[in-house]
C-alpha cells in the first residue's frame, strides 16, 4: 500500500492500522458483521498435504533470478478509450477486466502487434535495453512469425477492408484463446422482454421502481449507469409513457414508437459502447480474469467467513500521492519495477493500488512448493534452475492493496490507455465482500459467477510465505474459498444456490440482484508473459509499456528510429 521496501516496519504498521480503521468505518454489509480477525491468527484448514502439488506441465507464476525491470510480451489489445474498460473485483478473489473493442482497435490490432515488435527489436539492436534472465522475447518473436504478423501488417493497406478486418479478428482470437467474445444480442427481442418488465412494474409498485436498475437491465450485466442525469430521466419517462401506450393499444405503430424511444435511451445510457447492426447489438469484447490477493483480514456474514474487501465502491484510477503519477513504478526493487496503479488515497500519504505482491518465494528454501518447481529452468537464459518465484496468494494477503500476479499486472497495464491523462478516466468497481461478480461473459443471455482456475493460497509469517491455506486441487480449494452454498453437477460444474451481485449508486456499493441456481464460470489461468531487461531508468520502462500503434512515444525515452 505504500512505496517503501518490505523492511519498513513502522510505516507498514501505520498503513495497516489506517486501512483497518477506515475499513471498519466505511464497510457496510447486509446486516451485522462479526468482528474481523487477522488471517495470521486463523487456523489453517487441515488438508491432505502441507505443500502444493504439481497440477500441470507448466508451473504458475513468474520464475526469476533477480529483480529487474521487464516489458509485456503477451497479446492483449490496448484501448486508448478509458470508457471501454471495465475492471471489476468480486467475491472469490478475482479481478475481471472487460474491454469493449472499438472498430479502430480491431482494424489496427495486427498493425499494433507489428509496431510493438519492431519497437522492441530496434531498442534491443540499439542496445537501449538488454535481455536478461528469461526468453520471453524469443517466444513473442516466434509466435508473431508463426502467425505471419509482419507479413500481414505490411500487406494490410492493400487488402479490402472487410478481409483485413477478418484477419484482425482471427488474430485476436488465436493469440487470446478463450478471451475474445463475439457479443451478438437480438436487441429487438431484448426490448420486447424489457417492455414486459416495465409493464409488470407499472401494474404493481412503479412508484418505488429503481430507474437506474431498470436502465441497466436493458443489457443485463453490461450496463454500468450509476446515476440519473437530466437527459436520462427525460428519455426514461418518455419510454415508460410510450410503453404504457403500447400495452394499452398494441399495434405496429405504438411498438415502433416505444422501440425507437427505448433505443435512444439505450444509446444515451451505454454511451455508444454497444452499437447495433440491424436489430442486433454486435460487438467484440476482450475479457481477462486474474486471481488476486486482498486485505489480510476476514469477516463473517451469517455462518460464512470470507475475505474482507474494506473499500467497496466505484473508484477511478488516481495519482500516486508522492510522485503524482497514475502510471507509477516504485523505485524500490522489492516491487519488481512493475506497474503500481492507485485507486484510493488513505490519509495524506498512503494509498491502495493494483500492484504485484512483494512476497516472492525463495525456491531453494521454501517448504511448500513442489520439488519440480525448485528445479525449474524452462526459458532460462543460463539453463540454471531459477532461485525465486513470484506466485500470487489468492485470498487475504495485503495491507489494503489489490495484489495481481507479476505478468498479469503488466497485462492489465497493457489493456489501459497509453497516456497518463486518459488513465485518469479508467473506472474500477469493487464489490462488497459477500457479493459476486456476475456477468454474462459470452452474451448468451445466461449470467454466471465469475471465477478463475487458480488454486494457490498461502499464509505469511513475519511477512514471509509460510504455509498453504488449502490444497491446490479444485474441490479442496473451493471448500476453503467459498465455504458452502454450492453444489456440483454430474458434469463437474459448480452451481451456487444463490448469489448476490453488487449494484453501484454514484460511487457507493449497494446490494444488487440475487440470482438462484447460478453456475460458476471458470476462466483458464493465463500464463504470464514478460521479458526481463537489465537496469533501466524508470521513465524509459514506463514509456516502453505505453508503446502502441496509435500513441506517439516520447522521443526522450523511445528514440525516433524505434517508432513507426
Amino acid at each position: 500500500m505504500i512505496n517503501k521496501t518490505i523492511n519498513n516496519g513502522p510505516l507498514l504498521k501505520l498503513a495497516a492500522a489506517l486501512a483497518m480503521a477506515l475499513a471498519l468505518m466505511l464497510f457496510a454489509g447486509p446486516g451485522p458483521m462479526a468482528a474481523s480477525k487477522s488471517t495470521e491468527e486463523i487456523i489453517v484448514p487441515k488438508t491432505k498435504a502441507d505443500r502444493f502439488q504439481p497440477s500441470g506441465p507448466t508451473p504458475p507464476g513468474v520464475f526469476f533470478y533477480r529483480l529487474e525491470p521487464s516489458f509485456y510480451t503477451g497479446f492483449a489489445p490496448r484501448s486508448q478509450e478509458p470508457r471501454r474498460i471495465h475492471v471489476h473485483l468480486g467475491r472469490g478473489n478475482q479481478l475481471r477486466v472487460t474491454v469493449v473493442l472499438s472498430e479502430r482497435m480491431i482494424d489496427t490490432y495486427i498493425q499494433d502487434l507489428n509496431h510493438r515488435y519492431r519497437t522492441y527489436k530496434r531498442l534491443i539492436e540499439a542496445k537501449r535495453m538488454t535481455l536478461t534472465q528469461n526468453t520471453g522475447w524469443e517466444t513473442f518473436e516466434k509466435t508473431l512469425a508463426e502467425h505471419r504478423v509482419v507479413e500481414l501488417a505490411e500487406a494490410g493497406p492493400e487488402m479490402q477492408a472487410d478481409l483485413y478486418r477478418r484477419h484482425n479478428i482471427e488474430m485476436l482470437e488465436e493469440l487470446n484463446p478463450g478471451r475474445i467474445f463475439h457479443i451478438r444480442i437480438d436487441f429487438e427481442k431484448r426490448m420486447a422482454e424489457w417492455s414486459e418488465q416495465l409493464a409488470g412494474l407499472a401494474a404493481t409498485d412503479a412508484k418505488h421502481a429503481d430507474p437506474i436498475a431498470l436502465i441497466n437491465d436493458m443489457l443485463p450485466t453490461r450496463m454500468t449507469v450509476t446515476r440519473m442525469t437530466g437527459e436520462l430521466s427525460k428519455k426514461f419517462d418518455r419510454v415508460r409513457t410510450l410503453n404504457l401506450n403500447y400495452r394499452e393499444a398494441p399495434s405496429d405503430k405504438s411498438w415502433r414508437a416505444f422501440y425507437e424511444a427505448a433505443s435512444a435511451l439505450f444509446d444515451e445510457a451505454s454511451r455508444g459502447l454497444y452499437p447495433r447492426t440491424g436489430k442486433f447489438v454486435d460487438v467484440y469484447e476482450f475479457t481477462a480474469i486474474y486471481p488476486v490477493g486482498t486485505l489480510n483480514d476476514t469477516a463473517s456474514f451469517g455462518d460464512q467467513e470470507m475475505p474482507l474487501y474494506p473499500f467497496p465502491g466505484r473508484r477511478k484510477l488516481m495519482v500516486h500521492q508522492r510522485t503524482r503519477i497514475i502510471d507509477h513504478i516504485p523505485e524500490a526493487a522489492c516491487y519488481g519495477y512493475l506497474p503500481w496503479l492507485p485507486y484510493m488515497h488513505v490519509g495524506d500519504r498512503l494509498h491502495n493500488a493494483f500492484h504485484s505482491l512483494w512476497f516472492d518465494i525463495d525456491t531453494r528454501r521454501n517448504k511448500f512448493i513442489p520439488e519440480a518447481w525448485k528445479r525449474n529452468n524452462v526459458g532460462s537464459r543460463t539453463g540454471e534452475p531459477y532461485t525465486h518465484l513470484w506466485l500470487l496468494s489468492r485470498g487475504p494477503m495485503s495491507h489494503g492493496c489489490t495484489h495481481v500476479n507479476a505478468g498479469h499486472i503488466l497485462e492489465l497495464r497493457q489493456a489501459m490507455p497509453s497516456s497518463e491523462g486518459d488513465m485518469a478516466d479508467v473506472v474500477t468497481f469493487r464489490n462488497k465482500s459477500n457479493h459476486f461478480d456476475i456477468f454474462d461473459i459470452d452474451g448468451d443471455g445466461t449470467p454466471e459467477v465469475m471465477g478463475v482456475k487458480y488454486y494457490y493460497s498461502y499464509s505469511l509469517q513475519g511477512k514471509k510465505p509460510n504455509r498453504i491455506r488449502a490444497a491446490n486441487d479444485r474441490k479442496a480449494f473451493y471448500r476453503w474459498l467459498y465455504k458452502s452454498g454450492y453444489r456440483y453437477l454430474p458434469d463437474g460444474r459448480l452451481v451456487f444456490d444463490h448469489a448476490t451481485a453488487t449494484a453501484f449508486r454514484e460511487n457507493t456499493a449497494v446490494k444488487g440482484k440475487t440470482y438462484r441456481n447460478i453456475a460458476l464460470y471458470e476462466a483458464e489461468y493465463t500464463p504470464e508473459r514478460l521479458q526481463f531487461i537489465g537496469s533501466a531508468p524508470i521513465p524509459f520502462v514506463r514509456e516502453l509499456r505505453r508503446v502502441n500503434f496509435d500513441y506517439p512515444s516520447d522521443p526522450a525515452f523511445i528514440p525516433a528510429t524505434a517508432r513507426r
